[in-house]
């Protein structure tokens, strides 16, 4: 569309005027300059606004001729939904980056008159370099231009792609923009920082930046739990973090600007840490530009089930990344020489030592995160790519969590300057209280010696930062946003380790009206129930109280879509996750169920049984249908047999191909596949009942999983995100009765 197209190439100028405009303004002090300045960011800000109601506009009009909305929307998703199809591609997320950049930069504007020349124009840069993309990119260009699917010139599609069904929750019309708010704001404190490198002040810059600082921490932090719950009550794998690249990516940033925030404290208490803090804010912004490469680029597409796939973009954001990282790579080094601080340990047992020690927990565990992340592109250099375990990171985040949890709760009562072992004393009943609390766990069954330690050191973190907070509200201090925010921490360290380490999962196959005990619940299948929208649900009873899990058809990504039912107990959560629907067979005869995960054998009878992949042999596809044989081991001390049962695949619609079991003289069928856990579940027929898969019950393949406390976790990251709150809050406040 050239209105479109226009308004982002006159964007471009007007950023590149206010670019120019500023830095001389900033050199000669003329206030035409300024104005021109002014004039030129608002022009763009005001191009920005327009491209951003344009593109919602034709989203919500079925403007399929733009390559855009036909990409990522289609005429039959619900108002919500196609709200949110502005966010759901790269041109919409760097428009959605742009529209905040704006609202930002008039923040600025508003607030910061001594810093505006420079921050904005690096801000400007960071815009102007978006815009730049969004050029060779545009949202507004037509399906022939683009042509992702072979239109002539002027054809117009009849309907769009629609957009990626798991993207259609709820959850994902917050998280993206609220992770988005978080991403964008780190280009303020990259520009407070340059800023600062660029008029050789080492010290005053922190009081502006710092309540920036806060902003990333409590978006980011926000964004990253909003996504955690949405994969935990969308995805079905039963868990809420994966080490995933493109979770990873936000990680680091969050980790890095906690270590900032700490920083900037020190420094204004104690004079230190100036080069430290310049660095780490530099770092920040460049390290989401390099995150967005990486998911961005399609580079990770093999490793990332989240990343976007191969993009022509790629060499775009990987200069995005080189030229930003160079430029502030350059000021700091040029200017590292002059920045002097004061010595910041002047004693073991004081406050600022132990906030820099918890700022060096920090950018340990963000800096292994990332060779973590990027181990892909690094083993890629030296020959075939290929991805860490979640060991690796389960492994190094345990020892962090010990150490970060010790410091957090120690720091807050030690005082600055001097050491203050004496200040310990006062812990004593902290200390009991968290012994009791460990204990009474450990009596509960929690055994494992890490898991135990972090959570008394939670339990310690808890109690004695909350008794600070509970003093400073009894007193009518307001400053407690900080301890709070460490009261959140603890909880959620609890919540992890009692969810995650001491969950109880069982995968078990539920015959159609049947009741079946599992993890002490009596569950029962009440079959498949249609939608209207297409969505359909398996209905499950548990004690005989009914609730629904998604199990549907999709179009869009040729497979199954499944969603979780999740009850929310006091104690616990019961998560039940469908696998896979076997389709009613009449007069089945009784069949024993294994469910088998690659390369984990099972004991069944006397026999050992093994599924050790799919015989790519006998792997047969077409238009029609697809054909898969497994490779199944049974053996037992004195011998061993290889049989390949098959299923064939014809749309929707599937078909057991059994394999008999010679020695046993008994047939063995596929019931069900599961490709995301790399398992398969097999029916074994009774002795001497035979095999006929049109006759018997329908089947429903589900893993059920019991979550304890994890309401603890959800609990913490609500106190995490409000102890934020308070801090912004309270900075705000202060600033107000500084300037009145």
């Amino acid at each position: 569309m050239m209105i479109g197209t226009t308004a982002t190439a006159i964007t471009f100028v007007a950023l590149a005027i206010s670019i120019t405009a500023y830095f001389l303004y900033y050199r000669h002090k003329d206030s035409s300059l300024l104005r021109l300045a002014r004039i030129s960011i608002y022009s763009a800000s005001g191009l920005i606004v327009f491209q951003s109601i344009l593109l919602m506009w034709g989203i919500l009009t079925h403007r399929f001729e733009w390559v855009y909305v036909f990409s990522y929307s289609s005429s039959d998703l619900p108002l919500y939904y196609l709200i949110s199809t502005f966010w759901a591609g790269q041109e919409g997320t760097f428009l959605l980056w742009l529209l905040l950049g704006s609202a930002y930069g008039w923040f600025i504007i508003r607030r910061n008159e001594e810093d505006e020349p420079l921050v904005m124009s690096f801000m400007n840069l960071v815009q102007a370099y978006i815009v730049m993309i969004l050029i060779k990119r545009n949202p507004f260009s037509y399906v022939w231009e683009i042509n992702p699917g072979g239109f002539a010139a002027g054809q117009i599609p009849m309907d769009g792609n629609g957009l990626n069904p798991l993207l259609q929750d709820p959850w994902m019309t917050i998280h993206p923009p609220v992770l988005f708010v978080g991403y964008s704001s780190t280009m303020i404190i990259f520009a407070f920082a340059m800023a600062a490198l660029v008029k050789r002040n080492y010290d005053s810059w922190i009081k502006n930046a710092y309540p920036y600082a806060l902003f990333v921490g409590l978006s980011l932090g926000a964004g990253i739990i909003l996504g955690g719950y949405w994969a935990y009550t969308t995805l079905g794998w039963g868990g809420y973090w994966a080490w995933d690249p493109v979770e990873n990516s936000s990680l680091i940033p969050w980790l890095l600007s906690l270590a900032l925030i700490h920083g900037l404290i020190i420094q204004k208490r104690r004079g230190g840490l100036k080069k430290t803090n310049l660095f780490i804010a530099l770092s920040i912004f460049v390290l989401v530009l390099y995150g967005s490469f990486l998911t961005r680029s399609g580079v990770l597409m093999d490793f990332s089930v989240h990343s976007f796939g191969t993009s022509e973009l790629h060499l775009y954001l990987a200069a995005f990344v080189v030229f930003f990282l160079v430029l502030g790579a350059l000021f700091f080094l040029f200017r590292r020489r002059e920045i002097q601080g004061e010595k910041v340990q002047s004693a073991l047992f004081s406050r600022e030592s132990f906030m820099l020690y918890g700022m060096m927990s920090l950018l340990l565990l963000a800096f292994l995160t990332l060779v973590g992340t990027s181990s892909p592109l690094i083993t890629g250099f030296f020959g075939e790519a290929s991805n860490v375990s979640i060991d690796y990171y389960n492994r190094l985040a345990g020892p962090l969590a010990i150490v970060m949890a010790f410091l957090i709760a120690l720091s807050p009562v030690l005082n600055w300057k001097r050491n203050s072992q004496e200040k310990l004393k006062g812990l004593i009943w902290h200390s009991v209280l968290s012994l009791v609390s460990g204990l009474i766990v450990f009596i509960l069954g929690m055994r494992d010696i890490m898991p135990l330690i972090i959570t008394v050191l939670s339990f310690f973190v808890i109690f004695v930062n909350g008794e600070i907070v509970w003093r400073m509200v009894r007193r009518k201090l307001y400053g407690f946003g900080g301890y709070l925010a460490h009261v959140g921490v603890g909880l959620m360290l609890i919540g992890i380790i009692t969810s995650s380490v001491y969950d109880q999962s069982a995968k078990i196959l539920l015959p159609m009206d049947t009741e079946t005990a599992v993890l002490g619940y009596n569950l029962s299948y009440g079959g498949k129930q249609p939608s209207a929208d297409g969505k359909d649900r398996v209905k499950l009873a548990v004690e005989g109280k009914t609730t629904f899990a998604k199990y549907y058809w999709s179009d869009y990504s040729r497979a199954y879509m499944v969603g979780p039912a999740v009850q929310n107990k006091l104690i616990h959560d019961l998560y039940i996750a469908p696998i896979q629907i076997i389709p009613a067979e009449q007069n089945m005869p009784e069949s024993d169920q294994v469910i088998l995960k690659k390369n984990e054998p099972q004991t069944f009878e006397e026999y050992r049984i093994n599924f050790s992949g799919y015989d790519m042999d006998h792997l047969a596809m077409s238009e029609e249908h697809m054909h898969i044989a497994a490779l199944i081991e049974i053996s037992t001390t004195e011998r061993s047999e290889i049989i390949r049962p098959a299923l064939v695949i014809r749309g929707n619609q599937s078909e057991a191909i059994p394999a008999r079991w010679t020695d046993s003289e008994r047939d063995v069928f596929i019931a069900g596949i599961s490709v995301e856990d790399d398992a398969i579940a097999l029916g074994i027929t009774k002795s001497n009942s035979g095999f006929d898969p049109r006759r018997g019950k329908e089947l429903l393949a589900v893993e059920v999983t019991v979550k304890p406390l994890i309401n603890i976790l959800w609990l913490g990251t609500v106190i995490l995100v409000m102890g934020f709150g308070f801090a912004i809050y309270q900075q705000s406040n202060s600033r107000r009765k500084t300037v009145s």
